[in-house]
């Protein structure tokens, strides 16, 4: 988990009645869900998808070590509802841009980018590519509770 720069006290940002989210506890929760996967460092994430680790308070970007798999996991909470926005066009880039690359030459891989999930939740931006989305948005929602 990278704890990113920004004054947390402020939350007039935050929606009321949306609960902070532990972001390292739900993707502990999956765990059992995903193949093996690399947790990329903050320049990573930059370079890969654009995501900028400071404009968030929590973030952890993994995909799947196996480059034939195309699972990855987006758990961010935004430091405001406008890098929570803009992360979560970056999410939607990077789902357009999964189904380009496996169309044409992995069907089964396409079919799981096709169910990707992005749950856009006050300032939490999730993005789910998985066979499990399903259970895998009943965990996210579950942690909420």
């Amino acid at each position: 988990l990278v704890a990113c720069g920004g004054d947390t006290s402020n939350t007039t940002d935050a929606p009321e009645n949306v609960s902070t989210v532990n972001m390292q506890e739900v993707y502990d929760s999956f765990a059992s869900y995903l193949p093996d996967m690399v947790i990329l460092e903050e320049k990573a994430m930059m370079n890969q998808y654009g995501v900028d680790a400071t404009k968030c308070t929590q973030v952890i970007v993994a995909n799947c070590n196996d480059g034939l798999k195309s699972d990855e996991i987006w758990l961010i909470e935004a430091v405001d509802a406008t890098a929570a926005a803009e992360i979560a066009d970056l999410a939607q880039s990077r789902i357009d841009r999964e189904k380009e690359e496996t169309q044409s030459y992995n069907p089964e891989q396409f079919a799981i980018v096709e169910k990707a999930e992005i749950i856009e939740d006050g300032n939490n931006v999730v993005l789910i590519i998985s066979p499990d989305v399903d259970t895998l948005v009943d965990l996210y929602n579950n942690a909420k509770a």
